[in-house]
């Protein structure tokens, strides 16, 4: 027997293919059903450079007006959906409590949200961990992400191209000025990165203030452009 059909049978046996949400049985894309998938809150309606979900009377591809005073140190950010029920909760299990399997549902309902990639990155780097909350909890979310977006859009990734150095306060627990002084200083370039068209990948974006003090330590290791992928955005700054 080949050994992807051993993976595939241990992994039906330890993960039964059905709604992730309601429990029906099948084998749906994302683990969802039609019904749990089409209630999902999608961000289909949000400023391109921040991922921030726009009221509905605002022009499609209109930036907000964040991004309009001062222009992110990256170019375009794609959150998938909104940190809202279920889609918190179930990022909450993938992140907290050692929920491996859903690293594959979630990025597929990012790359769903991706389609095919026509602005191809150059590398996919994921948002680091300090070593010490890295210890804690077990593994790095944003690696386990970037893993299976890499292999679907064949993209190198390097989880080594910057780390963090600084052990920051956790940053749920902050006001959006105290993220930002909380970051600064927080992160190392490893190598140059010059000229280079870079993707962060992370599960959610808060406040953006990780991936902004990010994209300006890449941005001085020489990076050309920087975009942001996500699985979802809050709705509020």
């Amino acid at each position: 027997m080949k050994v992807d059909n051993c993976i595939n049978i241990i992994r039906s046996l330890l993960y039964p293919r059905g709604c992730l949400l309601c429990g029906a049985k099948g084998d749906f894309p994302c683990h969802l059903c039609p019904a749990c998938h089409n209630s999902l809150p999608f961000n289909h309606h949000a400023c391109p450079c921040c991922a921030l979900p726009l009221p509905a009377h605002v022009a499609s591809q209109q930036l907000c007006g964040r991004c309009i005073k001062r222009q992110p140190p990256y170019t375009k950010t794609i959150a998938a959906l909104t940190y809202e029920p279920p889609v918190n909760r179930l990022i909450g299990m993938f992140k907290f409590h050692q929920k491996l399997h859903l690293a594959e549902p979630l990025a597929g309902l990012l790359m769903e949200r991706l389609g095919d990639q026509h602005e191809r990155p150059e590398i996919l780097v994921p948002v680091p961990l300090h070593p010490l909350r890295l210890r804690q909890r077990g593994f790095n979310q944003s690696v386990e992400l970037t893993r299976i977006l890499a292999k679907h859009y064949r993209l190198p990734y390097d989880w080594r191209l910057c780390r963090r150095i600084k052990a920051t306060k956790t940053q749920s627990e902050l006001s959006r000025q105290e993220r930002r002084k909380n970051l600064v200083n927080a992160f190392q370039a490893c190598a140059e990165v010059k000229d280079t068209h870079l993707v962060l990948v992370d599960d959610v974006i808060t406040t953006g203030a990780t991936v902004t003090e990010l994209s300006k330590v890449l941005k001085k290791a020489g990076a050309k452009r920087i975009d942001v992928w996500a699985v979802a955005r809050t709705q509020t700054l």
